[in-house]
Parts: structure tokens; C-alpha cells; sequence
């Protein structure tokens, strides 16, 4: 697996190739803003050291289905099939929903421009995907995307504690994502492995500045596995230098939940079985 030249003529025939092989593809020279990625590091991890954070602490009593807000610690995720909850702390910014007035402009500018780039991906894959797969897919995969079911997410892992070394957690256990697919750029702190066919985690062939995208559940439904969900996970550093405080932020481009995956499921009733399973 190698990283891909965004600026390719032979860019989407590459990442079709990348993503039906193992799931996911590495984009070199792509469109995202690297000055505003940066800014956006610095500032939320400032965001993640302050007490303002649980000014907006997400609250279960106005429930609205998307978390939305600051989720800490002590309430993160367990991943489907483990016991331990992951070794992070996160914000969910959604439309409309809750941000520090600080950081709106900059995370907005963001989630914008990743949308876009994730419809243009979209274009790519549908485009240079075989036919026999292509039409298997009910509407153009562009018009599937819906900025109102995306979901973005920022990410802190913190420096782990002597306790956090000697259990079984992770900073992000083993698991898929169920969304279309995911965009996310690749921040100066490894961790992120992918399981190959075969079984074998394997480390990401990116750098600082690099673009991953991963195929999630949605989109395996709707091409019948033609574009894989790969199961991946976030490692814990194993030395000291690398014990720091890691910034990721992920997006995650969803469907909207009336697009027709399969014969046996749409989007929403797809989401809706997944947190029928968390929740159980």
C-alpha cells in the first residue's frame, strides 16, 4: 500500500484499487487547508486542557441522537465486543449543534471543505469503480452524502496514566465505522493500524499532512463488499516520547437515511439495528 497522489490523472482508478484491496487509501497533495488543520490542532487541544470543556458536556436529558458536545472520559466509548471503555475524550460537532464560539469559524471552514472533497471522492469511486459493482448502488453515491447525517468529530487521547498502562484499554479499540466513508487527516502522532486480510495489523504508510479515507458499513452494504469495511484501532504509545497528548479529527460522511442500501436495509434502518446492538 502506498500513499496517492491527489494530483494524479489516475488518482480514481488508484483509490478504487486502495479501498477495494483493504478498505483504505492514503491521499498525498490533496485540497485540504494544512495551515487550518494545524490551527485547528493547536486550539482544541487548548479546548481539551481547560475547564471550559465541561461547560458543554453532552447531556443526556436533551437527547437528540447525535451526542453533541463534549463527551468525557468516564462516559467514551466501549467498542462492540470489549469491556473497557476507550482512553479518550471527545466533542461531536453536528449542524446546529452546541460549539465554543472560539473555535466555531475555524471547525466550520473545516467541515465544509471536507464535505466537498468527500463528494468529489465520491465522484472518483463511483466513477472508476467496475460497472458490475457500480450499478449495484441505488442512486449516484454523490447524492447519497448528507452534511445533516455526517458527523464530526474531535478527538483527544490523552497522555496515558500508570493505571491506563496496566489495564486492557486502548485509546480506540478495534472496530468499524458504519458510516459512507470516513476522511481523516493524518495528525503528527502514529497509533492508527488496520487489519489486513489475513488477519495482521498493520501500521499506515502515512505522514503528517496525509489524508486517510476508509470505507465504512454503508457503503459495503450498498456495493454487496465490493468496498470492505476494515476493522482498525488506535494503539497506545509504547515509550515515553510518545506518551503525549494526540489531537484527530475525524469526519465521518453519512447517508441520508432514506437512501436505499440493499434489498434489506436503508440507511436509517441500517443505523438504527448498529445502535440497537450498543444499546442492547
Amino acid at each position: 500500500m502506498h500513499a496517492i497522489n491527489y494530483q494524479d490523472a489516475d488518482v480514481g482508478n488508484q483509490l478504487v484499487a486502495s479501498l477495494q484491496h483493504i478498505g483504505f487509501a492514503v491521499l498525498r497533495n490533496h485540497p485540504l487547508d494544512t495551515p487550518l488543520l494545524e490551527q485547528l490542532y493547536r486550539e482544541w487541544l487548548a479546548f481539551f486542557h481547560s475547564s471550559d470543556k465541561h461547560n458543554y458536556r453532552f447531556r443526556e436529558d436533551v437527547e437528540n441522537g447525535t451526542q453533541e458536545g463534549y463527551i468525557p472520559p468516564e462516559i467514551s466509548e466501549t467498542a462492540v465486543g470489549e469491556t473497557a471503555k476507550d482512553l479518550k475524550e471527545f466533542y461531536h460537532v453536528v449542524p446546529g449543534g452546541r460549539v465554543p464560539e472560539a473555535l466555531q469559524q475555524n471547525i466550520e471552514a473545516f467541515r465544509a471543505a471536507a464535505f466537498a472533497l468527500g463528494r468529489e471522492l465520491g465522484a472518483l469511486i463511483q466513477a472508476s469503480m467496475p460497472a458490475q459493482a457500480a450499478q449495484l448502488l441505488s442512486e449516484p453515491l454523490t447524492d447519497m452524502f448528507s452534511a445533516e447525517d455526517s458527523m464530526l468529530r474531535v478527538l483527544h487521547y490523552p497522555p496515558l496514566s500508570d493505571a491506563d498502562q496496566n489495564t486492557e484499554a486502548v485509546r480506540a479499540a478495534a472496530h468499524e465505522d458504519i458510516n459512507l466513508i470516513t476522511l481523516l487527516p493524518v495528525s503528527e502522532q502514529p497509533g492508527l493500524q488496520v487489519k489486513d486480510v489475513h488477519g495482521q495489523w498493520l501500521e499506515l504508510p502515512s505522514q503528517p499532512g496525509d489524508l486517510v479515507i476508509n470505507t465504512g458499513d454503508m457503503l459495503s452494504e450498498a456495493t454487496n463488499g465490493f468496498y470492505p469495511s476494515t476493522t482498525h484501532r488506535v494503539v497506545n504509545p509504547t515509550d515515553a516520547s510518545g506518551n503525549v497528548s494526540r489531537v484527530s479529527i475525524p469526519y465521518f460522511l453519512g447517508a441520508r437515511p432514506d437512501v436505499v442500501l440493499s434489498a434489506r436495509h436503508t440507511a436509517g434502518s441500517y443505523l438504527q439495528e448498529r445502535l440497537d446492538i450498543l444499546n442492547a
